[in-house]
Parts: structure tokens; sequence; C-alpha cells
């Protein structure tokens, strides 16, 4: 039995690979020509997925990060913690399972130097233009986001929200209104067409309102919204 055995992708690890994968609830056909759905899952003959919802393409992903798990549990001989396991699941399910095969993120979570794991991801960011290696802006902000994950401690994993104001309101609606989600005045009023644009964006971007949206929303929906 390895040390990760009883360990699987938690609801926050998988909201987290869908906030740099995206999601889409309808069956599109990929750039390789394949039919595809939800987080970049490729429609397996027998299946008929025409649309989805949010919940269903979070279980279709649960079931296709399993080899990324069981890679994981193989190749990673030190216990990790739920934000640990979750961030290198992300991690190798962007770059494979190659990611942690005789690499410096191996070498630092093997070894115990958690410390080092960051800058072993960020390693990561680069890519090839004119056979040199350039940094992605995209791959690092994403390797910077699993490294917050991997270093952040178990008892403060609470989801940062905001409370709305008059002012934040009319921030959002306008934002909303320049990407055509909302038609309304801008007023600084909750209501329904608000709400209504406010969901609509956040499943453009694969992400949840939370509970209580009419009061407060996660802080990540928002900066999303006004960086748009």
């Amino acid at each position: 039995m390895n040390v990760n055995d009883l360990l699987s992708t938690s609801k926050n690890g998988l909201e987290h690979i869908v906030k740099w994968e995206g999601l889409m609830l309808k069956k599109y056909i990929c750039p390789a020509g394949k039919p595809t759905i939800g987080v970049g899952h490729v429609i397996l003959p027998g299946e008929n997925y025409q649309i989805i919802t949010r919940e269903q393409a979070l279980e279709i992903l649960a079931k296709d990060i399993e080899r990324f798990e069981n890679a994981i549990k193989k190749h990673i001989t030190i216990s990790l913690n739920q934000n640990q396991f979750d961030a290198i699941v992300s991690f190798i399910f962007n770059t494979g399972e190659g990611g942690i095969i005789n690499t410096g993120v191996q070498q630092a979570i093997n070894s115990g130097n958690f410390a080092n794991v960051p800058a072993n991801l960020e390693a990561w960011s680069k890519f090839k233009v004119n056979g040199k290696l350039k940094i992605n802006q995209g791959l690092l902000n994403r390797r910077k986001s699993e490294g917050q994950l991997f270093m952040t401690s178990m008892h403060s994993t609470k989801i940062a929200m905001i409370n709305w104001t008059k002012d934040k309101l009319i921030t959002a609606q306008n934002k909303l209104s320049k990407l055509g989600l909302y038609n309304l005045n801008v007023d600084g009023i909750w209501g329904p067409g608000t709400s209504t644009a406010l969901q609509n964006f956040a499943n453009q971007k694969g992400l949840s309102l939370g509970n209580n949206p009419k009061i407060e929303i996660p802080s990540i929906v928002f900066e999303n919204l006004i960086n748009s």
C-alpha cells in the first residue's frame, strides 16, 4: 500500500482544475476534431452526452483524473495533505504524469522540501518559441496558483468572499453590460437581471457563486469579472 492511497481529489481540487481548464456544458468539437464536453472530456463510444449539468461535469472530471491520482500514489513516496494532493493533480492534469517522474517537483516533494515545491512548479511555465524557451504568462499564473494551493494550510482553505456594496454592484453591472450579459439599468441594486447575468458569467468561467450570491460572492468571481 502506498502512503497516499486513501486520498482522492477534493471538490476544492476539482474546482481548481475547472478554474484553469474551463468548462463547457454542451458538446463541442475540439481542435483535434473529437466530440468533447465538460472539462476537456473526449466523449467515448457508448457515451451520449449532449448537454450536462455542472455537477455532472465534475463527476466526469473526477473519473478522468483517476490516472493522475494513481500516478501520484505511485511516484510520490511521502504523505501529502489534501491541498498538496489537489495541487499536484492539477499540475499533472496539465503537464502529464511526466511532471512528477524524475523531475525537480518530484525530488522536492519526496525529500520533504515542501518550501521548494512552488519554485519547481513554476519551472514548468515555459514553452519554445523559435527554439528558445519563453515564459508563458498563463502557465506561470497557473503554476503560481498550484504552488499557493500546495502551501496552503489545511486550516486556511475557507474561500475568500466579498460582500456587495452599491459601488461594487454598479461595477459588476457595468462589466456584465459590456460583456453583453446585462441590458438593464446600471443602478447598483440586486435584482433578477443581475442575478441571471452574474450566474451566466460564472457558468462561462466554470465558477461557483456560492450559497448566497445576493449578499456575497467568492472574490475570485468578482476578480474574474472586473478583469474580463
